[in-house]
């Protein structure tokens, strides 16, 4: 039964913007005998968000949820526009790679190597530099992350 994504993954993306999936990350479609499928888009801080169709139709449906169609705020559209219009379909190849659009390979910095980290529903993508920055930052105060999301 799968439980997620977790874990962080070092890879390299060739010159045709061509990246392996970690081998964990395809297992979450072993039970469903399908091709291991992702939907890509932005993400914040730099980063691609990566999800299965089922997690992307879940995503789907919670910003239905929050959001009114009648009355869409601009952040709201924006968020939809940077979301939406920046997704795209992959699939894996025979080697387990997916190849990542150029607009997300400039929207993310990716150069040499990569990082694929797994956050619980959804995988990201980031630039080795820039993750080694954010996760230098967010632990450089996970005491104080810590007390504010377990504060009772």
């Amino acid at each position: 039964m799968f439980h997620g994504f977790i874990g962080e993954y070092h890879h390299s993306i060739d010159a045709k913007n061509r990246v392996m999936v970690p081998a964990k990350f395809r297992d979450a479609f072993a039970e469903t005998q399908q091709e291991p499928r992702f939907y890509l888009t932005r993400g914040p801080d730099h980063c691609l968000m990566m999800f299965t169709p089922e997690q992307w139709e879940h995503l789907e449906k919670t910003l239905d949820a929050v959001t009114d169609v009648k009355n869409l705020k601009g952040s709201v559209r924006h968020f939809h526009r940077a979301i939406y219009a920046n997704a795209h379909y992959c699939a894996c190849d025979k080697l387990g790679r997916i190849v990542i659009p150029q607009t997300l390979v400039d929207h993310a910095g990716l150069r040499k190597e990569v990082v694929i980290a797994g956050v619980k529903h959804r995988m990201e993508i980031w630039s080795e530099e820039k993750w080694k920055e954010y996760q230098d930052k967010i632990l450089e105060d996970f005491e104080n992350l810590t007390e504010d999301i377990y504060q009772t």
